[in-house]
């Protein structure tokens, strides 16, 4: 791997991340998951969301995992990195009813973007 040493960092927590978030909403309820979350949440040293957001889809998509585990890794990097987002759950209704999550900073979605217009049923704000 020729990236340089903080991207390799950031890949290297995001897919610790994203292994843990899945292995949590396995085996703990969705309320249970946003409290530990939280605690993963402190804020730490600033880091470039360009990288933060590269790394989460790049792990997501080496370790294959769902919208909603990379939405959820995503707002604890990003908010240890000190950049607020807000985590949306949404649903589309056609000829079969979808969910997706996806992952906003400053209203602009940065994880979980897509061609569909899905309509915002919950926002997780547990995370700073």
């Amino acid at each position: 791997m020729k990236l340089p040493h903080p991207k390799k960092i950031f890949l290297i927590k995001s897919m610790v991340l994203i292994i843990l978030t899945r292995s949590m909403l396995r085996l703990f309820s969705f309320s249970r998951v946003k409290k530990l979350s939280a605690r993963m949440s402190s804020p730490g040293e600033d880091a470039d969301l360009e990288d933060l957001v590269w790394s989460v889809k790049t792990a997501s998509h080496l370790l294959g995992s769902s919208c909603l585990v990379n939405a959820i890794s995503g707002q604890i990097l990003l908010s240890r990195h000190n950049h607020p987002s807000k985590l949306r759950i949404g649903v589309f209704k056609d000829d079969k009813f979808e969910a997706h999550a996806w992952l906003e900073v400053e209203g602009r979605v940065v994880l979980g973007e897509t061609e569909r217009e899905y309509t915002p049923i919950y926002d997780v704000k547990w995370i700073l």
